[in-house]
């Protein structure tokens, strides 16, 4: 489906693509599977200490902390739930739908809706007011800028390739598409002027970094795999997972981009697949938000 064909829907589009959940084909948690009916969401920092918050269902999805560190949204049954972290009991449905992404003030969620191959992004106030905007024809959004008003998202047509969306001109553009490649897990650094993704233009998962907006020059900063980039809060860092471990890469952004060799974390044992990032940083950039197996 074109975005001109979803738009010439309106409304009968988005109230199908609200109230039918989405058939998903990314590959959900694999190798650390939870057992049981729930999974075990603690804080961890990084010399490995964790704190529990309490469970989730053993189906929950990609949790995002908010920007203010105070609620929790994630996807179950093709569900988008909102909660206050330090009560997960409290929590309330949004939406039919997946990948929920807070916005950079907290007010507001990008998720995805409809099957498909016809799968399209809807901004939704966070507090359920209002009905669902459509955004864009899309997979599933990755990551929101707010110094560049620019969301990262992707998109699937035989392969993944990260596409942006602009929320000042309302256009999308891609962004990182190699034919035949899977690219995803975009993530901008803090400033909006660089973005982190992964690849496997190497034969597997390696993480790459590039300025946004592009400039031709882009860095590898995994040479042994790895997926799911995360900034720190202040830039400076960049960490990552593979085969089970977190790892942290220090950066420098300023000027020439350079990236120091890999850290092995004391962090391993968490739930997490080959797509989606399944672990989140709390604001303060002190623990992670990450799901064990009980």
């Amino acid at each position: 489906m074109t975005f001109s064909s979803a738009r010439r829907r309106g409304t009968t589009f988005i109230a199908a693509a609200i109230c039918v959940a989405g058939t998903v084909t990314l590959t959900r948690s694999q190798g650390n599977e939870a057992q049981g009916n729930e999974v075990q969401l603690m804080l961890v920092d990084r010399q490995g200490h964790k704190t529990p918050l309490g469970s989730l269902p053993r189906n929950t999805f990609a949790p995002r902390v908010s920007p203010d560190g105070k609620r929790l949204a994630w996807d179950s049954a093709q569900t988008i739930w909102i909660a206050d972290l330090s009560n997960l009991k409290s929590a309330r449905r949004l939406a039919s739908g997946n990948f929920p992404l807070w916005s950079p003030s907290g007010e507001q969620i990008v998720f995805a809706a409809g099957r498909p191959p016809d799968q399209t992004l809807y901004l939704q106030s966070a507090d359920g007011s209002g009905a669902p905007e459509l955004i864009y024809p899309g997979r599933a959004p990755e990551s929101w800028s707010a110094p560049n008003q620019t969301l990262s998202f992707i998109s699937l047509a035989g392969y993944y390739s990260i596409w942006t969306w602009s929320l000042k001109d309302r256009k999308a553009a891609p962004l990182i598409d190699n034919p035949g490649v899977s690219q995803h897990s975009s993530m901008f650094s803090p400033r909006g002027d660089w973005i982190a993704w992964t690849s496997t233009e190497n034969g597997r998962p390696e993480v790459f970094v590039r300025s946004h907006p592009p400039t031709g020059a882009r860095f590898q900063i995994t040479t042994q795999g790895g997926g799911h980039p995360l900034w720190s809060p202040d830039g400076k860092e960049i960490f990552f997972d593979n085969n089970g471990q977190l790892f942290a890469v220090a950066v420098q952004t300023a000027g020439t981009f350079s990236a120091a060799p890999p850290m092995a974390l004391p962090v391993t044992g968490f739930i997490q697949g080959p797509l989606r990032r399944q672990y989140d940083l709390m604001p303060d950039g002190k623990q992670f938000l990450m799901m064990y197996p009980f």
